[in-house]
């Protein structure tokens, strides 16, 4: 079964709001200042958007662990 690009979007949108609400309680129960901690979550949470896009963009190159549809496995290896 596969995924469309819709629900991938929603289920990382999701991900990411559950990860920024509780990156922002940690950061204001440590620093109990309201802007600061709201800043300091934005800017973590934009941060680790981007790491994880290009982390996405270098495992869709990697063939290991893939497989097509039809349940043939796909080779990293060249055939000879």
């Amino acid at each position: 079964m596969a995924s469309t690009l819709e629900r991938s979007f929603v289920k990382g949108i999701v991900w990411e709001g559950f990860s920024f609400i509780i990156t922002f309680i940690a950061i204001y129960l440590f620093y109990g200042n309201l802007g600061q901690s709201l800043l300091f979550t934005f800017w973590f949470t934009l941060i680790k958007i981007i790491l994880f896009f290009a982390h996405e963009r270098i495992w869709k190159e990697i063939k290991w662990g893939k497989y097509h549809i039809d349940g043939v496995k796909i080779s990293s290896k060249k055939a000879k």
